[in-house]
């Protein structure tokens, strides 16, 4: 089985983004997992019930607070702060310290959870979960960090309206896309002419799975079906992680689209250059 970076989106009445883990509130998390697109996802409760439980697989046992300044609280463990020096890498020291609020680790060989990001009840702030078990696996940890990275550049307050009662764009699940968005964009250009594509907001696997086998040139991996907020997040991972496509395709399109946005541009620049990408 080849490891993938998974993330699902699905709403909830806290601003928590996540992957088929409802709590009774209806509270969720991004989870980034090894699995393949059928893979299913067992339930569990948000984190911001319970730090120490994220679904059955996965356990955090270690919580720290972000500063402002970066520092984390309190003194992290060895495993803790290497995490914290990887994700300050792929995000910069200022963007970790100013969006992430709550640090959360793990280490459970026996679980496919990777790692996941939680939108705070403040939509600025989110909670990064880590388990550490696959931390030593270069590629797939970075890749799992611009994944997440993705979500957080294309899913904050400055992109989503969560408070609106109406959306006459896009609902993510977890709020509406405000206009002139990146991730708006991408919607437009590579997912308006499907007549069969999942909802914005979808979480189910065998939707998922339907759609891409309909559509499968059209994506970088099976996950990315799941719905047009993971297409992008799993299309900006490849744009950043590999040389960039000098042929022709959906897949090629959609990693040339993000030549249009300069910040993202240079964020592939500096990942590149930052972790000798080539």
């Amino acid at each position: 089985m080849q490891p993938r970076w998974i993330a699902v989106i699905a709403s909830g009445v806290a601003l928590v983004l996540g992957v088929v883990f409802w709590s009774a509130v209806g509270l969720v998390v991004w989870s980034v997992q090894l699995a393949d697109a059928s893979a299913s996802f067992s339930g569990g409760t948000s984190p911001l019930d319970d730090p120490s439980a994220v679904d059955d697989d996965f356990r955090v046992t270690e919580v720290y607070e972000v500063g402002a300044d970066g520092i984390l609280s309190p003194s992290p463990s060895a495993e803790a702060a290497a995490v914290w020096a990887e994700i300050e890498r792929v995000f910069t020291p200022r963007v970790a310290a100013t969006r992430i609020s709550r640090l959360e680790v793990g280490d459970d060989p026996s679980s496919d959870t990777l790692a996941w990001v939680a939108r705070d009840t403040a939509p600025e702030y989110w909670t990064f979960a880590a388990n550490v078990a696959y931390s030593d696996d270069d590629e797939l940890w970075l890749g799992t960090l611009v994944h997440e990275y993705a979500h957080v550049l294309s899913l904050g307050p400055d992109s989503v309206d969560s408070y609106t009662d109406t959306c006459d764009t896009i609902w993510t699940g977890q709020g509406c896309l405000l206009p002139e968005t990146a991730l708006l964009a991408f919607s437009d250009r590579f997912w308006s002419a499907y007549t069969d594509a999942p909802d914005a907001d979808n979480v189910d696997v065998d939707v998922a799975d339907a759609f891409y086998a309909a559509h499968e040139d059209d994506f970088v991996d099976a996950y990315a079906a799941t719905n047009v907020a993971e297409d992008f997040a799993e299309s900006f991972t490849a744009y950043v992680m590999e040389d960039e496509p000098t042929d022709g395709g959906a897949v090629a399109d959609k990693l040339r689209f993000f030549r249009e946005y300069p910040p993202y541009v240079l964020i592939r620049e500096r990942l590149r250059a930052e972790f000798d990408l080539g």
